[in-house]
């Protein structure tokens, strides 16, 4: 008797352990606790500033470029395709229109689990794509904070180390938004209703999650912004500012949506589906154009 109490004492407390563990797992798939958006929040940063490359393109005159873009790559998880890494750095070497690469961003969700060695597994990758002379922004995921130091590896690992910040080239103002919670958070949508609504340059917008629903749901997850509420005022901002496109990850099959005069372009996840993509920007056209074109392995 005295065992068998023993014994649902130890399973009583294992499965407490675990349920503790989960709880900072909302039902939705996103991070909970300490990493709330808001406590990220340390306002819109222009990362030109810091870096004079960057702060170059915004004096470049209008043209054509390209930007190489990546997403969900998922360093460590079990559908992670090595073969289109090999495929994708095999292509990039070979790339006939290579020096028209502007620059690249990630959209999030490099690592699957938050563990340093999978940040310093997309490192790698990101420095073998620096070594062909093209720079990589990136934006945070949820999945980067499925660690109590998770924001922080992002911080260390990830350029520009900011989850909120922006840039100019020549017609166009790039804003990358922090989504990573499953919502923008109070302070970062204020930040973004007074910033956006102020450009004199049409806005583009790179993130991870995306902004609207459109039946995008794999049994509870909703892969989209949580807030109804929200998601209505992005789309009534972002009309009311003219952005040029919305460029998300997350839900790993895509899509492209329109609301309005407001185009959301869901990207296909690199490490699930062995995707990548080029935005070809023509900055020479009134108003500016980006086409997307995919690549797979």
């Amino acid at each position: 008797m005295k065992r068998f109490a023993v014994f649902a004492i130890v399973i009583s407390l294992f499965l407490l352990s675990l349920f503790a563990v989960s709880c900072n797992i909302t039902p939705e798939g996103y991070w909970s606790g300490d990493s709330n958006v808001n406590h990220r929040f340390t306002g819109l940063k222009k990362i030109s500033d810091d870096d004079s490359e960057v702060a170059g393109w915004a004096d470049e005159s209008a043209s054509k470029y390209q930007v190489l873009v990546l997403t969900d790559v998922h360093i460590g998880a079990g559908f992670y395709r090595f073969s289109a890494e090999k495929a994708f750095f095999s292509w990039l070497t070979d790339y006939p229109q290579k020096s028209q690469i502007k620059f690249a961003i990630g959209l999030g969700d490099f690592a699957n689990a938050a563990k340093e060695s999978e940040f310093k597994g997309y490192a790698e990758i990101v420095s073998k794509i620096n070594a062909h002379g093209i720079k990589v922004l990136n934006v945070i995921g949820n999945h980067d904070l499925y660690a109590d130091d998770g924001f922080e590896l992002y911080e260390k690992y990830c350029t520009p180390g900011v989850s909120y910040y922006k840039f100019e080239t020549a017609t166009l103002v790039w804003y990358a938004l922090d989504t990573a919670s499953g919502t923008l958070g109070s302070r970062q949508l204020e930040s973004l209703k007074r910033e956006l609504l102020c450009e004199s340059k049409m806005p583009v917008i790179f993130t991870h999650v995306p902004f609207a629903y459109e039946g995008k749901e794999v049994g509870i997850m909703p892969f989209s912004l949580r807030d109804t509420t929200e998601r209505n005022i992005l789309i009534s901002l972002f009309s009311q500012a003219g952005i040029l496109g919305y460029f998300c990850g997350h839900f790993h099959p895509g899509g492209t949506s329109t609301y309005g005069n407001v185009t959301q372009y869901n990207l296909k996840s690199f490490g699930e589906f062995g995707k990548w993509y080029i935005l070809n920007v023509d900055e020479t056209a009134n108003p500016p154009v980006i086409d997307v074109t995919e690549f797979c392995e």
